[in-house]
């Protein structure tokens, strides 16, 4: 693990804790002022991202891949009814060819980077190649139910680490593959296949790890694979276990943190972790910033 990451989980023993926040969904609705293309305008993006950086102060930048590609096809639907009917692997990879999306992508991060003049460490978070495979087949086989082999997720898997060498000098620390809800494949296997994507980010000197849905489970944590594991959905309670093993796992920060008007254990705090979650797009304001005075504030007590 690169020194900025590591860094992010060793919080605890006094330290004010580090939180990492997925917020963008949360921006555009306080920040966008109503404008729906915020995907496919960087600088629209970067003013957005940036304010609600400003507000909320996130220890981590964390950009979301997947949203710049959905966003595009929308908006170029004629692309999308040329691959109808394809296999899978043959559409996503004439996807990550295409220079508009992947040009957006590069100058918002351009964009950003010049505006971290704290110098945060920056995660590009996107789907896995499990999580790539099954949004494509339901995009280009509508109706079916997914046919995933282990060669199809080998082959996504190097196409991604591929593409992700455009990316070699946009100042990223770290690639978060976003892994899906029902993955076909076990998850031994999974991480062999992946290899790809994670010599190259060892390559790079990047911090490579997932992030699951769902609550936190032994059987996923992969410690001697990963740098990190990240569970967005899970309570602090569910995680201090871990935290107390000083595990490198994030979350805590899940929906009802942002939303519930009770305790609901945002008394646990991490003995050593990291604080990671999604903001809620249609979360309080108020509540939001109360929640993080909150946090930053338990060490001082």
């Amino acid at each position: 693990m690169n020194s900025h990451f590591q860094a992010l989980f060793q919080s605890g023993s006094g330290k004010e804790p580090k939180i990492w926040l997925d917020f963008i969904d949360y921006a555009k609705r306080l920040f966008a002022g109503g404008k729906q293309d915020l995907w496919q305008d960087p600088a629209l993006l970067i003013s957005v991202y940036s304010q609600a950086q400003g507000l909320l102060r996130s220890d981590v930048f964390h950009f979301p891949v997947n949203q710049v590609y959905a966003s595009w096809l929308d908006a170029h639907s004629t692309e999308m009814e040329k691959w109808v009917g394809k296999r899978p692997t043959f559409v996503l990879k004439k996807m990550l060819a295409l220079e508009e999306p992947r040009n957006i992508l590069l100058e918002v991060l351009s964009g950003l980077t010049e505006l971290n003049r704290d110098a945060k460490p920056f995660a590009l978070s996107m789907g896995s190649p499990q999580q790539w495979l099954q949004w494509i087949s339901r995009m280009v086989r509508p109706g079916e139910d997914p046919s995933i082999s282990s060669d199809d997720v080998d082959s996504v898997a190097m196409y991604i680490a591929d593409y992700l060498r455009s990316f070699s000098t946009a100042g990223i620390s770290a690639i978060v593959l976003e892994e899906a809800a029902n993955p076909p494949l076990d998850m031994a296997e999974m991480v062999e296949l992946y290899q790809p994507i994670l010599n190259l980010a060892g390559h790079y000197q990047w911090s490579v790890g997932f992030s699951f849905p769902g609550e936190a489970s032994r059987r996923i944590v992969f410690n001697d694979k990963v740098d990190f594991t990240l569970f967005g959905e899970s309570d602090m309670s569910s995680l201090l276990p871990y935290w107390q093993e000083g595990a490198a796992i994030g979350g805590g920060l899940n929906q009802a943190f942002w939303t519930d008007k009770g305790d609901d254990g945002r008394s646990v705090l991490p003995v050593q972790g990291l604080l990671f979650g999604t903001i809620p797009e249609d979360a309080d304001p108020e509540m939001v910033l109360e929640r993080l005075k909150e946090l930053r504030q338990s060490t001082k007590h």
